[in-house]
């Protein structure tokens, strides 16, 4: 079987299984995320803010997010039967309330372009918020499960590597729910096929080059930095078409760049315990000037908090699908990732035996330098603590698109071969593991949320 055909075997039934049964509203942020999506559904690209006001949605939209809320609180099961038919209930009558999108402000409107898409007719036709939830969740799946299978098979190596990830649990609960993440994640796996062609010198369309660069750019930032494998590719490969993808990645670099600005330039509120609880007023200026005025501390702040937190981000990619928790055992996730990285490097195994040289030094070093770009904005954007206390709060699903990166780049070229594994045994078993990792992850999380409703942080 083909990877790109795993891909969809074990992303469709799964993500369909989170659509309809992750609980409504509990995704990362997808309240906030749904509010969005739900404006633009009417047409309005941007957010509309009002000193003390905000964007109007319907009151019943808010309503059903705080009965998913008080369900939870009074003890009962994340989702229940019950519970989906009052959502079902309940539908917009006229009222309106505003909410406050800033927090949405850091994403572009093509990552939500998916889900605001799949909410028009239920938008239009004044469907149950969950309804059009669902329907914005479908589509958001919908778009992942397309590129992502569509930048496998562009791809010319690494191809169970990018299964992989794009399997990974976290990702599709991104995916299955509202997120801008889900483009985010596409794009960088469109990227890395890309990438992949260039260095076989592999034809590729202009079209495609210049669709993927914009994807990127145009998504979350600061992901659009990782444009930079095109120059790097064009440095080491010297050829007509790598020169070309470099001068394509530069010109979106530009974009990406300039996006950033002008979204900093305005008035951003993140929706972070840290802002919550210490009221944190986004001063962009105030924020760097700290960042920069301790480089040193940032430094080693980020590097402690990466090594000393890792625990917390391996369990986030197996185990959080967004607010919920499943209580699969603590040492699982990390066996988990054991296993998938083994399979990955066993099915390509060809393809980092090639990997060498310049082009793997960059992007094993490339990696850390985005980690810490990362950790840079976040910390501008979700604390201004003077002691970099928090500033790994995002970093489970900031750094969650980077991970086909570093199994490409970190993974060791050269493994002792073994003649007991060289038989075909070994490639079945690593193919049984990239479709068993998130089966079972998955079915974990989501008997967690619909039997026991326990909420086991780790």
């Amino acid at each position: 079987m083909s990877p790109q055909r795993l891909l969809l075997l074990i992303g469709v039934p799964l993500g369909l299984l989170i659509v309809l049964f992750a609980p409504a509203w509990t995704g990362y942020d997808e309240h906030t995320h749904f509010a969005r999506a739900a404006d633009m559904a009417t047409g309005s690209l941007f957010p509309t803010h009002e000193e003390g006001s905000g964007t109007p949605i319907p009151a019943s939209y808010s309503e059903d997010t705080l009965l998913v809320q008080q369900n939870w609180l009074d003890g009962n099961p994340a989702w229940t039967a019950a519970l989906t038919g009052d959502l079902l209930g309940s539908g917009p009558d006229g009222r309106m309330v505003h909410v406050d999108l800033r927090p949405t402000n850091a994403s572009p409107p093509v990552a939500y372009l998916p889900a605001a898409v799949g909410m028009l007719v239920p938008v239009a036709v004044d469907a149950p918020g969950i309804v059009a939830l669902w329907s914005g969740r479908l589509a958001n799946l919908t778009a992942y499960l397309g590129l992502a299978a569509l930048a496998v098979c562009w791809a010319r190596r690494f191809r169970w590597t990018m299964t992989a990830v794009a399997l990974l649990p976290m990702h599709l609960a991104l995916a299955a729910t509202i997120s801008p993440d889900a483009v985010t994640v596409a794009a960088v796996l469109l990227l890395v096929a890309l990438w992949t062609r260039i260095d076989d010198d592999a034809p590729i369309s202009a079209r495609a080059l210049v669709g993927v660069s914009l994807l990127l750019a145009l998504a979350k930032p600061p992901y659009f930095l990782l444009l930079a494998l095109f120059p790097v590719a064009a440095i080491v490969r010297r050829s007509a078409q790598s020169l070309f993808a470099a001068r394509v990645a530069g010109g979106a670099l530009g974009v990406g760049l300039l996006l950033t600005l002008v979204n900093s330039s305005t008035k951003y509120q993140a929706v972070t315990s840290t802002m919550i609880d210490d009221q944190l007023t986004f001063q962009p200026e105030v924020q760097r000037d700290r960042l920069l005025g301790d480089v040193p501390g940032f430094l080693w702040a980020s590097v402690e908090t990466w090594f000393t937190e890792i625990h917390h981000y391996v369990q986030g990619w197996f185990r959080n699908y967004g607010f919920f928790t499943s209580d699969l055992p603590a040492v699982f996730p990390w066996a988990l990732l054991v296993f998938l990285v083994l399979a990955a490097r066993r099915l390509d195994a060809g393809d980092h035996e090639r990997l060498c040289g310049g082009e793997r030094g960059a992007m094993a070093f490339g990696v850390p330098g985005m980690l810490l770009v990362l950790f840079g904005s976040s910390y501008v954007y979700f604390t201004d603590h003077i002691d970099f206390d928090t500033i790994g709060q995002q970093m489970a699903r900031y750094s969650a698109p980077l991970l086909v990166l570093m199994f490409i780049a970190w993974t060791p070229r050269r493994l002792p071969r073994l003649p007991a594994l060289e038989k075909g045994y070994a490639e079945v078993a690593a193919r049984a593991t990239i479709l068993a990792v998130p089966v079972l992850a998955t079915t974990w999380i989501l008997l967690t949320w619909m039997v026991t409703g326990t909420i086991d942080r780790y």
